[in-house]
């Protein structure tokens, strides 16, 4: 009769050779994607209630959207200080 050993872990992750092997089971895999998951869904119902705010304060207010959206993407990408000063003047003599 032929014996067989028991397959040892998938090695997914691993640090050097020469070094001690950090080694993920089953349980460690779904426990990361289960608390990926939960990030991903608090992160999309984030996402949904800005967007919800954001149409009602903009409705609310008035405020051009064409304009306020230069202005944010100028925000984001950190553009200078005086370019996003004149954006808003422009929204303000508008206004």
């Amino acid at each position: 009769m032929i014996e067989r050993a028991t397959p040892a872990p998938i090695k997914i992750l691993s640090t050097n050779e020469n070094s001690d092997v950090t080694c993920w089971d089953m349980e460690d895999a779904k426990e990361y994607v289960k608390i990926y998951m939960t990030y991903e869904i608090q992160i999309k119902d984030l996402q949904d209630s800005r967007r919800e705010w954001s149409k009602d304060f903009l409705d609310e207010k008035g405020l051009p959207k064409k304009e306020l959206s230069t202005a944010l993407s100028a925000a984001k990408k950190e553009l200078d200080i005086e370019v996003v000063s004149e954006i808003f003047n422009n929204i303000a003599e508008m206004v």
